[in-house]
Protein backbone atom coordinates (compact mmCIF):
# COMPACT_ATOMS: atom_id res chain seq x y z
CA UNK A 1 0.00 0.00 0.00
CA UNK A 2 2.77 2.79 0.90
CA UNK A 3 4.53 1.53 -2.67
CA UNK A 4 1.05 2.36 -4.23
CA UNK A 5 0.97 5.74 -2.53
CA UNK A 6 4.53 6.91 -3.36
CA UNK A 7 3.86 5.40 -6.89
CA UNK A 8 0.84 7.70 -7.41
CA UNK A 9 2.31 10.98 -5.91
CA UNK A 10 5.30 10.40 -8.42
CA UNK A 11 3.51 10.52 -11.29
CA UNK A 12 1.30 13.54 -10.04
CA UNK A 13 4.02 15.75 -9.57
CA UNK A 14 5.38 14.37 -13.06
CA UNK A 15 1.80 14.88 -14.55
CA UNK A 16 1.08 18.03 -12.81
CA UNK A 17 4.19 19.83 -11.84
CA UNK A 18 6.54 18.36 -14.54
CA UNK A 19 9.15 21.34 -13.92
CA UNK A 20 9.22 20.65 -10.56
CA UNK A 21 10.40 16.61 -11.18
CA UNK A 22 13.12 17.86 -13.39
CA UNK A 23 15.78 16.56 -9.48
CA UNK A 24 14.47 13.00 -10.64
CA UNK A 25 17.13 12.68 -13.04
CA UNK A 26 19.39 12.44 -9.91
CA UNK A 27 17.31 11.70 -7.06
CA UNK A 28 14.38 9.39 -7.94
CA UNK A 29 10.78 10.29 -6.38
CA UNK A 30 11.12 7.38 -3.44
CA UNK A 31 14.58 8.05 -2.33
CA UNK A 32 13.89 11.99 -1.59
CA UNK A 33 10.84 10.76 0.28
CA UNK A 34 12.91 8.61 1.94
CA UNK A 35 15.41 11.22 2.89
CA UNK A 36 12.06 13.37 4.82
CA UNK A 37 10.90 10.42 6.70
CA UNK A 38 14.74 10.21 7.59
CA UNK A 39 14.15 14.23 8.33
CA UNK A 40 11.19 13.82 9.97
CA UNK A 41 12.99 10.78 12.37
CA UNK A 42 10.45 8.44 11.05
CA UNK A 43 13.24 6.55 9.38
CA UNK A 44 16.37 5.73 10.74
CA UNK A 45 19.41 6.98 8.54
CA UNK A 46 21.59 3.95 9.12
CA UNK A 47 19.32 2.09 6.64
CA UNK A 48 20.63 1.66 3.41
CA UNK A 49 23.71 3.11 4.62
CA UNK A 50 26.86 1.69 3.14
CA UNK A 51 30.74 2.72 3.73
CA UNK A 52 32.63 2.48 1.28
CA UNK A 53 35.91 3.83 2.37
CA UNK A 54 37.06 5.50 4.93
CA UNK A 55 41.26 7.05 5.18
CA UNK A 56 41.96 8.90 8.70
CA UNK A 57 43.91 12.39 7.50
CA UNK A 58 45.90 14.91 9.72
CA UNK A 59 42.76 16.91 11.41
CA UNK A 60 39.78 14.98 9.64
CA UNK A 61 37.97 11.99 8.51
CA UNK A 62 37.25 11.39 4.86
CA UNK A 63 34.41 8.97 4.71
CA UNK A 64 33.13 7.58 1.06
CA UNK A 65 29.44 5.57 0.87
CA UNK A 66 26.11 5.30 -0.31
CA UNK A 67 22.55 6.21 1.02
CA UNK A 68 20.11 4.17 -0.59
CA UNK A 69 21.99 4.46 -3.64
CA UNK A 70 23.26 7.77 -3.40
CA UNK A 71 27.08 8.24 -3.32
CA UNK A 72 28.29 11.03 -1.24
CA UNK A 73 31.89 11.70 0.21
CA UNK A 74 31.57 13.35 3.98
CA UNK A 75 34.44 15.09 5.80
CA UNK A 76 34.58 14.73 9.08
CA UNK A 77 37.16 17.00 11.34
CA UNK A 78 39.00 16.44 13.98
CA UNK A 79 39.75 20.10 14.10
CA UNK A 80 37.39 22.54 15.24
CA UNK A 81 39.56 24.84 12.22
CA UNK A 82 38.07 22.38 9.53
CA UNK A 83 34.41 22.49 8.22
CA UNK A 84 32.90 19.21 7.84
CA UNK A 85 31.26 18.65 4.34
CA UNK A 86 28.93 16.30 2.40
CA UNK A 87 28.84 15.90 -1.40
CA UNK A 88 26.05 13.95 -3.23
CA UNK A 89 26.62 12.80 -6.59
CA UNK A 90 23.23 11.63 -7.52
CA UNK A 91 21.70 8.47 -8.20
CA UNK A 92 24.18 7.54 -10.57
CA UNK A 93 26.60 9.26 -9.33
CA UNK A 94 27.77 10.71 -12.51
CA UNK A 95 28.11 14.54 -11.18
CA UNK A 96 27.95 16.42 -8.19
CA UNK A 97 24.17 17.57 -7.13
CA UNK A 98 25.17 19.50 -3.84
CA UNK A 99 27.51 20.22 -1.46
CA UNK A 100 26.42 21.21 2.21
CA UNK A 101 28.70 23.05 4.77
CA UNK A 102 28.71 23.09 8.25
CA UNK A 103 28.88 26.81 9.53
CA UNK A 104 31.98 27.67 11.78
CA UNK A 105 29.97 29.61 14.21
CA UNK A 106 26.30 28.79 13.76
CA UNK A 107 26.84 24.58 13.61
CA UNK A 108 24.21 24.06 11.34
CA UNK A 109 24.39 22.94 7.40
CA UNK A 110 23.66 25.32 4.59
CA UNK A 111 23.97 24.61 0.91
CA UNK A 112 27.72 25.75 -0.62
CA UNK A 113 26.62 24.49 -4.01
CA UNK A 114 23.02 22.92 -4.98
CA UNK A 115 22.15 21.99 -9.36
CA UNK A 116 19.50 24.58 -10.44
CA UNK A 117 16.91 21.31 -10.30
CA UNK A 118 17.21 21.21 -6.32
CA UNK A 119 17.10 25.16 -5.95
CA UNK A 120 13.79 25.77 -8.33
CA UNK A 121 11.94 23.84 -5.48
CA UNK A 122 12.86 24.69 -2.28
CA UNK A 123 11.32 22.03 0.25
CA UNK A 124 14.29 20.05 -2.05
CA UNK A 125 17.13 21.67 -0.86
CA UNK A 126 15.40 21.80 2.84
CA UNK A 127 15.11 18.04 2.70
CA UNK A 128 19.12 17.65 1.87
CA UNK A 129 20.41 19.81 4.04
CA UNK A 130 18.12 18.60 6.87
CA UNK A 131 18.76 15.08 5.62
CA UNK A 132 22.45 16.59 5.99
CA UNK A 133 22.46 17.36 9.46
CA UNK A 134 21.55 13.86 10.17
CA UNK A 135 23.46 11.77 8.58
CA UNK A 136 26.65 14.04 9.10
CA UNK A 137 25.66 13.30 13.39
CA UNK A 138 25.62 9.66 12.70
CA UNK A 139 28.76 9.20 10.15
CA UNK A 140 30.40 11.19 13.32
CA UNK A 141 28.92 8.82 15.97
CA UNK A 142 30.09 5.72 13.81
CA UNK A 143 33.72 7.32 13.49
CA UNK A 144 33.96 7.72 17.58
CA UNK A 145 32.60 4.29 18.13
CA UNK A 146 34.89 2.28 16.03
CA UNK A 147 37.14 -0.46 17.09
CA UNK A 148 38.64 -1.46 14.11
CA UNK A 149 41.83 0.78 13.22
CA UNK A 150 41.33 2.17 9.99
CA UNK A 151 44.40 3.16 7.51
CA UNK A 152 45.80 6.39 8.22
CA UNK A 153 47.73 8.90 6.01
CA UNK A 154 48.98 11.50 8.07
CA UNK A 155 52.30 11.83 6.02
CA UNK A 156 53.93 12.11 9.60
CA UNK A 157 57.86 12.54 8.56
CA UNK A 158 57.43 15.92 6.13
CA UNK A 159 60.66 15.93 5.14
CA UNK A 160 60.61 12.87 3.05
CA UNK A 161 56.40 12.06 2.79
CA UNK A 162 55.24 8.73 2.30
CA UNK A 163 54.88 8.40 -1.98
CA UNK A 164 54.54 4.81 -1.61
CA UNK A 165 51.08 5.56 -3.66
CA UNK A 166 52.36 7.61 -6.19
CA UNK A 167 55.10 5.15 -7.46
CA UNK A 168 54.84 4.86 -11.12
CA UNK A 169 56.64 2.38 -12.69
CA UNK A 170 55.62 3.42 -16.26
CA UNK A 171 57.06 6.03 -15.63
CA UNK A 172 60.98 4.43 -16.02
CA UNK A 173 60.50 3.89 -19.42
CA UNK A 174 59.83 7.70 -19.87
CA UNK A 175 62.32 9.66 -18.52
CA UNK A 176 61.13 12.98 -19.65
CA UNK A 177 57.99 12.58 -18.15
CA UNK A 178 59.54 10.45 -14.83
CA UNK A 179 61.86 13.58 -14.09
CA UNK A 180 58.67 15.74 -14.36
CA UNK A 181 56.74 14.11 -11.68
CA UNK A 182 59.76 13.81 -9.32
CA UNK A 183 59.61 17.16 -9.85
CA UNK A 184 56.12 17.39 -9.02
CA UNK A 185 56.14 15.34 -5.86
CA UNK A 186 58.83 17.71 -4.34
CA UNK A 187 56.78 20.43 -5.32
CA UNK A 188 53.72 18.57 -3.44
CA UNK A 189 56.12 17.65 -0.58
CA UNK A 190 56.94 21.24 0.09
CA UNK A 191 53.28 22.58 -0.01
CA UNK A 192 52.68 19.55 2.74
CA UNK A 193 55.21 21.11 4.99
CA UNK A 194 53.04 24.40 5.23
CA UNK A 195 49.37 22.69 5.36
CA UNK A 196 48.54 24.71 8.57
CA UNK A 197 48.93 27.68 6.77
CA UNK A 198 47.00 26.88 3.95
CA UNK A 199 42.90 27.76 3.37
CA UNK A 200 40.53 24.97 4.43
CA UNK A 201 39.91 24.10 1.14
CA UNK A 202 43.51 24.16 -0.57
CA UNK A 203 44.12 22.27 2.65
CA UNK A 204 41.48 19.40 1.97
CA UNK A 205 42.07 19.21 -1.58
CA UNK A 206 45.69 18.87 -1.18
CA UNK A 207 45.07 15.85 1.24
CA UNK A 208 42.47 14.27 -0.97
CA UNK A 209 45.09 14.93 -3.94
CA UNK A 210 48.15 13.07 -1.63
CA UNK A 211 45.78 10.20 -0.43
CA UNK A 212 43.30 9.67 -2.72
CA UNK A 213 43.29 11.23 -6.45
CA UNK A 214 46.63 10.44 -7.33
CA UNK A 215 46.59 6.87 -5.89
CA UNK A 216 43.26 6.46 -7.66
CA UNK A 217 44.37 7.19 -11.19
CA UNK A 218 47.76 5.33 -11.14
CA UNK A 219 45.74 2.11 -10.25
CA UNK A 220 43.66 3.09 -12.99
CA UNK A 221 45.89 3.69 -15.12
CA UNK A 222 48.14 0.39 -14.27
CA UNK A 223 44.84 -1.46 -15.19
CA UNK A 224 45.40 -0.84 -19.09
CA UNK A 225 47.32 -2.61 -20.97
CA UNK A 226 50.73 -1.86 -22.33
CA UNK A 227 49.60 -1.03 -25.75
CA UNK A 228 46.94 1.06 -24.07
CA UNK A 229 49.20 2.71 -21.84
CA UNK A 230 50.98 4.28 -24.70
CA UNK A 231 48.02 5.02 -26.60
CA UNK A 232 46.68 7.37 -23.72
CA UNK A 233 49.66 8.21 -22.45
CA UNK A 234 48.52 11.95 -23.26
CA UNK A 235 45.64 11.56 -20.73
CA UNK A 236 48.80 11.07 -18.08
CA UNK A 237 50.61 14.10 -19.36
CA UNK A 238 47.24 16.10 -19.07
CA UNK A 239 46.76 14.88 -15.31
CA UNK A 240 50.21 15.83 -14.30
CA UNK A 241 49.64 19.15 -16.23
CA UNK A 242 46.33 19.68 -14.07
CA UNK A 243 48.32 18.52 -10.60
CA UNK A 244 51.18 21.25 -11.74
CA UNK A 245 48.74 23.86 -12.22
CA UNK A 246 47.10 23.15 -8.50
CA UNK A 247 50.68 23.13 -6.89
CA UNK A 248 51.25 26.15 -8.64
CA UNK A 249 48.53 27.81 -7.45
CA UNK A 250 49.51 27.01 -3.90
CA UNK A 251 52.91 28.45 -4.95
CA UNK A 252 51.74 31.31 -5.68
CA UNK A 253 49.63 31.73 -2.88
CA UNK A 254 52.64 31.29 -0.73
CA UNK A 255 54.62 34.08 -2.53
CA UNK A 256 51.85 36.59 -1.75
CA UNK A 257 51.56 35.73 1.32
CA UNK A 258 55.71 36.20 1.82
CA UNK A 259 55.32 39.92 -0.02
CA UNK A 260 52.41 40.76 2.01
CA UNK A 261 54.34 40.23 5.35
CA UNK A 262 57.51 41.86 3.39
CA UNK A 263 55.64 44.83 2.95
CA UNK A 264 54.14 45.06 6.46
CA UNK A 265 57.52 44.26 7.94
CA UNK A 266 58.62 47.04 5.94
CA UNK A 267 56.44 49.05 7.14
CA UNK A 268 56.98 48.86 10.63
CA UNK A 269 60.78 49.37 9.93
CA UNK A 270 60.10 52.50 8.37
CA UNK A 271 57.78 54.27 10.58
CA UNK A 272 59.89 52.64 13.69
CA UNK A 273 63.33 54.01 13.03
CA UNK A 274 62.34 56.62 9.72
CA UNK A 275 64.46 59.26 11.77
CA UNK A 276 67.49 57.06 12.11
CA UNK A 277 66.94 56.42 8.23
CA UNK A 278 66.90 60.56 7.54
CA UNK A 279 70.42 60.77 10.20
CA UNK A 280 71.39 57.77 7.49
CA UNK A 281 70.85 59.55 4.37
CA UNK A 282 72.13 62.98 5.44
CA UNK A 283 75.49 61.29 6.73
CA UNK A 284 75.55 59.70 2.92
Amino acid sequence: MDNLYSSTLEYLERAFMPHTSEYQRYIDFQTMRDMKQVTKEKRPVYFDLEIKELAEMNRRYILDGFWNGIFFTAVLPTSNTIKGTIEYYGKPPKMLIGRFEMGEEVKSFSPAFLKEEFKRKKVLGDTLRDFSEILFTYLNTYVNDMDVSIETTTFEDVENPIFEEWEFPFLEEHPDLQKEWASLKERTANQFKRLDELDIEDQYALETMMAKDVPDFIASFHRLSDENKESRKHELVETMYDLSRFIETLERKEEESYAQNFARSKGIIASKYNKEDENFLSRK
